[in-house]
C-alpha cells in the first residue's frame, strides 16, 4: 500500500511513499520519511493509494500516530489555501501545525499527541439488578483487595452523572487510582466478568451550563439576532454592521451559546492578541471557564495542545474558542458558529511567510465547507464585505443604536493651520484639545490620545547639514526610542545607540523630528503632572500578560490618560473614557495606497467609538490641516454607508478591488540592477502569457529591506475570469524565471489579494 505525504518543502506537490507500518494507513496521521540523501522530515498523510505509482517509492521511516490527529476538513482547507493563494501545500502545513506537532527524528516529543483515550471501567450488570451487587460481593469472599476496588468503583459511580440508560457509568481508571485502587485488582475483576474495560475519552459532563449567565438583549439587539438566525437558516453568511458601542459582543455570545447547546463548537476570531484579555472576561461570565479557550501564538504549547486534543475528540463538550487568525487551522469538524470580529482589520492578513492568506476570506470558505453559521462583525466593514452584502452574497444586518443610555460621540475638527497661526499650540496639542482633556480629568473621567506611530521620534536629523540617520540595511530612517535610548529600524529590527556626532559633518546638532507615542506621553505628563498616564503600543505590551494588567488598570479607573496607537482602537471597552484626541490625522489620509481613505475612516471611527460608552456622550477632537476633507467629514457625521458608496464608485471607475482581483509579485534580490532587470523580463513574459494586464515594474516606497532590493508587479484580473487557470499560467511563468541564467538567484513572492 502507498501513501501521498505532505512535506514541509516549497514544492507544489505531495510525495509518494510505501506504507509498511503494522496498522493500516489513514489520512491525517503523521509520519517520518526520508527526503533527499540524508534528510528525515515529518510529514502528514494526505491520501492512501491502492495502486502502485509509476516510479519506485521509498518506505516511510516511522508512523508517529496510530490515529489521525489532523481531520479531513483540515486537509481540505490546506488544499484550498494552496490552490487559492498559489503556494505549496507544505507551506500551508508549516503554518497550520503548531510547534508541539513537529516531532524530530528519534524523539517522541514532549507534546506528541496520542489518541487521547484513557482506560475506563464499568460494572457489567444493570442498575435494576440490585440483588446482583450483594451476590458478587459475597462471591469475592476473601479477595479483600478486589472487594475494596469494587467498592471504590461504586463510590465513584455515586458522584458521577446518572446515565439515561440502565447501566452504571464508565469511570476513568485515573479516578479509581486516585482513590488507591491498583490496576491489577481491576484486571482481576475483569477476568471474573465483574467489571468491563473500554478505552474512552475522559468525561466532561461536569462543565457548567452555557446559558447560565447570558445577558438580556435590547429590542434592537434581539431583532439583529433574529435576522442573523434567519439568514443562517437559509445558509447565507451575515455581515453585521453595528455602530461602536451597539453591543455586538452580546449577540456573538448568544449565537455561541445556541451552537454549544446543540453540541457544536464556536470559533471567535479577533484581530489583535491584546484584545483577548478583556474579551475573555466578558465571555467567561457567559459560558464559564471550562468551555472557553484561548488560542494564539502567546499561549503556551501545553495549553494549545490541550485545546487541540479536546477539539479532536468526537465526544468532547462544545467549546467557545477565542483566537487570532491561526485558530482557523484547529480541528473544527463540529464547528457550528464562526464569528470574525472587527472583520475589516488588516491584522487578519498574513504577510510573511507563505501562505499569505486573508483570515476573513479563509473563514468564509471554512464556514461554507463545514456548513457552519458565519458572522462578520464590524462598525466599519471592509469594502469587499460591504459590496458582497450589497449584491446579496451576504445578508446585511444593521445595528444602528448604541446599547443602553449611551449615545454616539460628538466629533469636532481642530484646524492645525488656524491654531498654529494663532500660536494656540501646546506641543503637538491645540489649545481646545488640552482644555477638553483638563475638563475631563476634573470630572474624574479618562482621556485618550491617539498617535499611530510608536517610539519617540521617527527621524534623527542633523540641523547643521540636513543628514537624517538611516538604517544601514533598509531604505528608511531609523526611529529613536527614548525608553531604551536606541535607534531602531521598524522594518528589519536593527538597533543601535545614537552617535554623539553627525557622521556627515562631524557636528553635534541633532534634532528629534516627528512624533511618536513616547514623545506624546512625555508631553502629556508635562501638561498634566498629576495625571496617571498609560502608553499602549506594541513596545509597552511586549511582555506576556502586560495587556491584561493594562486592562485591569483601565477597568478599575487607575489610569487618567491613555496614549496609544491603533491597538487602542481595536475593540477596547474603556468605561470612563470621555475625550479622545487624534493627532496628525493627515498622515493616514496621504498614504500612497488605494485603500488609504477607507482605512483612515475605519481607524478614526473606531478610535472615536471608544468614547462615551455609558451614560454621557463622548467628545472626539481630530487635529488636521484639512478639516474639510470628505473622509473626516464622514467620520464627523458617522455616515459609513455614504462614505463606502463613494469609495466603491471610485474603485469601480479605476478598476480596483472589489471589482477586480489583484495579485502582487514581489521580486527580491541583493543587487538592485538584477532585481530591476528580472522584474522587467518577468513583466514582458507575463504580458505575453496573459495577454496584458500587468502593471509595473516599480519600486515600492521602501525599496530595500534587510539589504534585499524589491520590485513590484501588479496584476488586475476580472472577477469573472477563470482565476484558477490564470493562477496556474502565472505560476508556470514565474517558475521559468529560475531557469534563466541571469536570474537563478532571484526570488519571486506571490501575494494573492494583497492588503
Amino acid at each position: 500500500m502507498w501513501v501521498e505525504v505532505i512535506l514541509p518543502v516549497p514544492v507544489y506537490s505531495t510525495f509518494t511513499y510505501v506504507w509498511d507500518a503494522a496498522h493500516p494507513p489513514v489520512p491525517g496521521v503523521r509520519v517520518h520519511v526520508a527526503f533527499g540523501r540524508q534528510r528525515c522530515l515529518m510529514g502528514v498523510v494526505r491520501s492512501v493509494l491502492h495502486e502502485a505509482p509509476a516510479m519506485q517509492a521509498k518506505p516511510i521511516l516511522r508512523a508517529i500516530d496510530t490515529h489521525p490527529r489532523i481531520q479531513t476538513q483540515q486537509l481540505a482547507l490546506w488544499d484550498w489555501m494552496a490552490h487559492y493563494y498559489n503556494c505549496a501545500i507544505g507551506e500551508v502545513m508549516q503554518a497550520a501545525l503548531p510547534a508541539f506537532f513537529k516531532v524530530d527524528e528519534g524523539e517522541e516529543g514532549p507534546f506528541t499527541i496520542s489518541d487521547g483515550s484513557l482506560a475506563h471501567w464499568r460494572w457489567v450488570g444493570r442498575r435494576s439488578d440490585e440483588g446482583q451487587i450483594a451476590h458478587v460481593f459475597g462471591q469475592l469472599g476473601r479477595a479483600v483487595k478486589q472487594s475494596e476496588a469494587l467498592l471504590q468503583y461504586f463510590q465513584c459511580a455515586l458522584t458521577w452523572p446518572e446515565r439515561a440508560d440502565d447501566f452504571y457509568p464508565w469511570i476513568p481508571q485515573t479516578a479509581l487510582q486516585a482513590n488507591g485502587v491498583d490496576t491489577a485488582h481491576l484486571r482481576a475483576l475483569q477476568e471474573k466478568g465483574i467489571l468491563e474495560k473500554s478505552m474512552r475519552w475522559e468525561s466532561e459532563e461536569h462543565l457548567p451550563d452555557v446559558d447560565a449567565a447570558l445577558a438580556d438583549l435590547s429590542p434592537a439587539q434581539q431583532a439583529a439576532l433574529e435576522e442573523v438566525q434567519d439568514a443562517w437558516a437559509e445558509g447565507k453568511p451575515v455581515l453585521l454592521r453595528g455602530i461602536t458601542g451597539s453591543g455586538k459582543t452580546e449577540i456573538y455570545v448568544h449565537l455561541a451559546a445556541q451552537a454549544m447547546a446543540l453540541g457544536q463548537h464556536t470559533l471567535m476570531l479577533v484581530p489583535e492578541i491584546a484584545l483577548t484579555a478583556q474579551l475573555y472576561r466578558r465571555l467567561e461570565k457567559a459560558v464559564g471557564p471550562g468551555r472557553l479557550a484561548v488560542y494564539h501564538s502567546q499561549v503556551s504549547d501545553s495549553q494549545r495542545r490541550d485545546i487541540w486534543e479536546a477539539l479532536v475528540r468526537p465526544d468532547s463538550a462544545p467549546r467557545l474558542i477565542l483566537a487570532a487568525r491561526s485558530g482557523l487551522f484547529l480541528p473544527l469538524e463540529r464547528l457550528g458558529c464562526l464569528i470574525v470580529d472587527e472583520e475589516h482589520e488588516t491584522s487578519y492578513k498574513q504577510h510573511d511567510p507563505a501562505p499569505r492568506y486573508q483570515g476573513r476570506d479563509v473563514a468564509v470558505w471554512l464556514a461554507r465547507h463545514l456548513e457552519a453559521g458565519l458572522l462578520l462583525g464590524s462598525a466599519t466593514p471592509s469594502l469587499e464585505s460591504y459590496q458582497h452584502a450589497k449584491t446579496g452574497k451576504y445578508q446585511y444586518v444593521r445595528l444602528d443604536e448604541r446599547f443602553g443610555a449611551s449615545v454616539p460621540p460628538q466629533v469636532e475638527m481642530l484646524s492645525l493651520v488656524k491654531y498654529q497661526a494663532l500660536q494656540h499650540m501646546e506641543g503637538p496639542f491645540t489649545r481646545p484639545a488640552v482644555e477638553a482633556m483638563a475638563q475631563s480629568l476634573e470630572q474624574g473621567k479618562q482621556a485618550l490620545v491617539f498617535q499611530n506611530r510608536r517610539g519617540y521620534s521617527p527621524f534623527l536629523t542633523c540641523m547643521a547639514c540636513g543628514w537624517t540617520e538611516p538604517c544601514t540595511d533598509c531604505d528608511v530612517a531609523v526611529t529613536y526610542h527614548k525608553e531604551s535610548k536606541s535607534l531602531r529600524c521598524h522594518y528589519c529590527g536593527q538597533s543601535r545607540t545614537p552617535s554623539a556626532q553627525c557622521p556627515a559633518c562631524q557636528k553635534s546638532a541633532w534634532q528629534w523630528r516627528g512624533l511618536g507615542t513616547e514623545r506624546v506621553q512625555e508631553t502629556v505628563e508635562e501638561l498634566f503632572p498629576q495625571a496617571r498616564v498609560l502608553r499602549i503600543d506594541s513596545d509597552s505590551t511586549r511582555k506576556k500578560a502586560a495587556m491584561t494588567q493594562f486592562v485591569d488598570w483601565l477597568e478599575k479607573g487607575e489610569v487618567d490618560i491613555v496614549v496609544g496607537t491603533q491597538m487602542v482602537g481595536k475593540g477596547l471597552d474603556i468605561q470612563g473614557l470621555d475625550v479622545a484626541v487624534i493627532l496628525q490625522a493627515d498622515n493616514a489620509l496621504q498614504l500612497p495606497d488605494f485603500r488609504a481613505h477607507e482605512r483612515a475612516f475605519q481607524l478614526f471611527t473606531q478610535v472615536a467609538g471608544r468614547t462615551g460608552r455609558r451614560d454621557s456622550p463622548g467628545h472626539v477632537y481630530i487635529q488636521t490641516a484639512t478639516p474639510e476633507h470628505p473622509v473626516l467629514l464622514a467620520v464627523q457625521a458617522g455616515d459609513y454607508e455614504a462614505m463606502a458608496d463613494q469609495l466603491l464608485r471610485d474603485r469601480q471607475a479605476h478598476h480596483y478591488p472589489p471589482f477586480v482581483r489583484m495579485i502582487r509579485l514581489e521580486i527580491r534580490h541583493r543587487r538592485e540592477y538584477v532585481a530591476s532587470q528580472a522584474a522587467h523580463y518577468l513583466a514582458d513574459q507575463l504580458n505575453q502569457t496573459l495577454g496584458g494586464g500587468v502593471l509595473g515594474p516599480d519600486a515600492p516606497a521602501v525599496a530595500r529591506v534587510k539589504n534585499v532590493y524589491l520590485q513590484h508587479l501588479w496584476l488586475k484580473l476580472p472577477v469573472d475570469r477563470g482565476l484558477p487557470t490564470t493562477k496556474k499560467r502565472l505560476r508556470q511563468t514565474v517558475d521559468q524565471l529560475a531557469f534563466h541564467p541571469d536570474f537563478k538567484s532571484v526570488k519571486v513572492v506571490m501575494d494573492v489579494d494583497p492588503a
